[in-house]
């Protein structure tokens, strides 16, 4: 866990990617990294990155980290999630910051053993603003305050809403913090086909009907022909649900948000876990961790040239035990 770099080591900068439940990925990350005695120096969060980046840096154990992930349970989810007066959002994320205190204490940002930033975004200006001082739960609920689910979370005259919305992947606020090299970690969903591709689904149904018609001798010829029909014209592809469209707009705004930000700011090294997760599958936590350390386990050798290109630490080559 956090610890302090020898001076002529650079120091690593961590930043954990938004993406809601998928988050469980990142403790899987951290897990691999804690495993290789990777010292990380700095960490920046935004929404459930900014999260887990939170529990990084006040120096709780990884195994306790993976522990809170394992143990959430639908009465945590709803209690987390609990609703209020809709005024500004479904909750006012009052039990929520009970629960991060419970978690990760009552301390402020400024007296966390390593740099530690939350990246949320101001509703009125669209501005990102980058918490780095106060109480460290305050900055959590801010960069995890969804839209619509969360009410904003008040700092000053600023209402902070959700930091994914500005910038999914913080890697020019780990710079900002002091960090040499950056292991960005990005867990936000990938745009999916909306819709099957073909008609086979369809077809299969329209075939069984078909042959569990014609073997009924007291239906007439003229009904087979005409629901054959009707299967036979359907189109290729049906439209997809509403919540998919939804889901794919924020996907793609996401993505090209994400992939401006790599570009202008380009991580040393990017991991990507494979998540089949939606960023509601809370109570898949077990499978989102497994996923983040696959992806840490194959990103290793191109971790090991990284720090040696940078004349940093050292990562064994045969992982530890």
């Amino acid at each position: 866990m956090p610890g302090q770099a020898d001076s002529h080591r650079p120091k690593i900068g961590l930043a954990l990617g938004s993406g809601g439940a998928r988050g469980a990925a990142h403790t899987g990350v951290i897990n691999i990294l804690d495993r290789e005695g990777i010292e990380v120096s700095v960490v920046a969060g935004s929404s459930i990155g900014a999260l887990v980046g939170a529990a990084y840096a006040v120096g709780l154990p990884a195994e306790q980290v993976e522990r809170e992930w394992l143990i959430t349970d639908a009465h945590r989810v709803f209690r987390s999630f609990l609703p209020t007066f809709p005024r500004a959002g479904l909750s006012s994320g009052s039990e929520l910051s009970k629960i991060l205190i419970d978690v990760l204490g009552d301390v402020r940002i400024e007296d966390l053993p390593i740099p530690y930033a939350a990246v949320a975004c101001d509703i009125d200006t669209g501005e990102t603003v980058i918490l780095r001082e106060g109480p460290l739960v305050d900055a959590v609920r801010a960069s995890t305050a969804i839209p619509g689910i969360f009410h904003p979370v008040r700092r000053g005259d600023r209402f902070l809403i959700d930091g994914g919305l500005v910038d999914p992947v913080p890697v020019r606020t780990c710079r900002d913090l002091g960090a040499d090299l950056v292991i960005a970690v990005d867990i936000t969903p990938q745009p999916n086909r909306t819709t099957p591709r073909g008609r086979k689904v369809w077809e299969r149904i329209g075939d069984q009907l078909r042959e569990g018609l014609t073997q009924q001798t007291w239906i007439p010829n003229s009904l087979t022909e005409l629901l054959e029909s009707l299967f036979r014209e359907r189109p290729e592809r049906p439209l997809p649900g509403l919540y998919s469209i939804l889901n794919q707009s924020i996907s793609i705004l996401v993505q090209e948000i994400l992939r401006q930000k790599l570009a202008a700011d380009p991580p040393d090294l990017i991991i990507r876990p494979d998540l089949s997760l939606t960023i509601a599958s809370y109570l898949q936590a077990g499978d989102g961790i497994d996923a983040g350390e696959r992806a840490a386990e194959a990103a290793l050798p191109e971790l090991r040239r990284t720090l040696e290109a940078h004349g940093g630490q050292r990562v064994d080559d045969e992982p530890r035990a």
